[in-house]
């Protein structure tokens, strides 16, 4: 969304080499629209005697040339109005609530018709959240990427601990708490977090038992994928909780990796036996 926070240089050790941005998904930070860069301009070369003139393309290489740049413009166009539209609706939701904006207000201060912000996001939730949140495939790539000997709750709880941590970043300070304010004023939002975080778990779940060949009527997998997401719930809360009380940066990163690490420790005394890689 509008102020989206700044792409930084992933830390060492931090989860699948994502920021904070990329990670965590749920509304836990203004969403970072991708833009389109422009094309470097390319400076004329500089011909020698010994330069070769450039081979002229067929019709065909020119026709294809002319496609190509018109497809990366009708991109730069399209991403250029999806940010214009998500500034809109994160200026607009701050300002009152997500609730009582409407579409055609958002359409209206992007200077769009309400059509095109339709053609960008089919549901007015998901100018919030992602419909396929990135933690989604970072989570699943570090569990199917564990050592030999890991559990399934060690690997997922540790990139959760590792992922959530990074909303202390001073960079995410002023996304965690623009949308903690906008998601805590809205029983929509809320409703939907809880919807994306039931299909996280449903994902796991599925790949756990996807990998120890467990039976449809076992509860294991179903068990660990909720103690899983019911600690990255924990800390999202925990971290929305802080950030509106003022408290950030390093401070903010120590208690939730504190926090993090104590309900790993739970899982893993639980659990740790459980889903070993062999």
């Amino acid at each position: 969304m509008a102020h989206a926070v700044p792409r930084p240089t992933p830390a060492p050790g931090s989860p699948a080499g994502q920021d904070a941005t990329a990670v965590v998904p749920t509304g836990a930070v203004i969403r970072a629209v991708p833009t389109v860069r422009p094309e470097a301009e390319v400076a004329p070369a500089v011909r020698t005697p010994a330069t070769p003139a450039p081979v002229e393309p067929s019709p065909e290489g020119r026709e294809k040339q002319k496609a190509g740049r018109g497809a990366g413009a009708r991109e730069r166009r399209r991403q250029e109005t999806r940010t214009k539209i998500v500034d809109a609706a994160t200026d607009l939701f701050a300002e009152r609530g997500f609730d009582a904006v409407s579409v055609m207000e958002i359409a209206r201060r992007a200077g769009v018709v309400e059509k095109t912000v339709f053609n960008h996001f089919p549901v007015k939730e998901g100018l919030v959240f992602d419909a396929d949140p990135p933690m989604r495939a970072a989570l699943l790539d570090a569990v199917r990427r564990r050592p030999a000997g890991e559990s399934v709750s060690a690997a997922a709880g540790s990139f959760v601990v590792a992922a959530v941590s990074l909303l202390g970043r001073p960079e995410a300070a002023v996304g965690v708490a623009r949308m903690a304010r906008v998601i805590r004023g809205s029983r929509t939002l809320q409703v939907r977090e809880r919807e994306i975080l039931g299909d996280l778990t449903n994902a796991l779940a599925e790949l756990i038992a996807e990998e120890t060949g467990a039976r449809p009527d076992q509860v294991e997998p179903w068990l660990a994928a909720h103690a899983v997401l019911g600690l990255y719930a924990s800390l999202l809360e925990l971290a929305r909780d802080r950030v509106l009380a003022g408290v950030g940066g390093l401070e903010l990163s120590a208690e939730l990796r504190r926090q993090g690490r104590r309900g790993l420790s739970l899982l893993q005394f639980g659990l740790a036996g459980y889903a070993k890689r062999r």
